[in-house]
């Protein structure tokens, strides 16, 4: 297997196995446009918080623009609540992100403090609800 070939998630086709993965205060818009002239195959937003997106933000519109970007894009969000999760990923899936990114994975202190974020793998029954909704 080749970092070349071309890798289907969901029912999304990346044309290589090349990401740039999501990090906050650095894979903003102009950021993943010049990485995607190096050939990135995914590009995803910064983390986004989805409380913030639903209350439109000033910050998490900027975070979250994929205006006029050659896809596939990802947008990751962040947070604890099922409903709103769900409501942000429609939100942003209506805005042309091709793929929903769910921050599980983040150690950041501040972030892990609100059960977000790597904090919420010590609760699958969230963790799941949130992927659901």
């Amino acid at each position: 297997m080749s970092v070349n070939q071309p890798l289907t998630i969901g029912g999304v086709t990346v044309p290589n196995r090349v990401f740039l993965a999501p990090l906050s205060g650095v894979s903003d818009q102009p950021f993943r446009r010049l990485v995607r002239r190096y050939s990135a195959g995914l590009v995803f937003s910064e983390m986004v918080a989805s409380r913030e997106m639903l209350q439109q933000s000033r910050l998490s519109e900027r975070k979250s623009r994929i205006t006029g970007e050659i896809g596939p894009i990802a947008v990751q969000l962040a947070g604890t609540d099922p409903e709103i999760m769900g409501e942000a990923a429609r939100m942003v899936a209506g805005r042309g992100a091709e793929i929903i990114d769910i921050n599980f994975g983040c150690p950041a202190k501040k972030i892990v403090r609100k059960a977000a974020g790597s904090a919420l793998m010590r609760d699958v029954p969230l963790a799941t609800a949130i992927m659901k909704a």
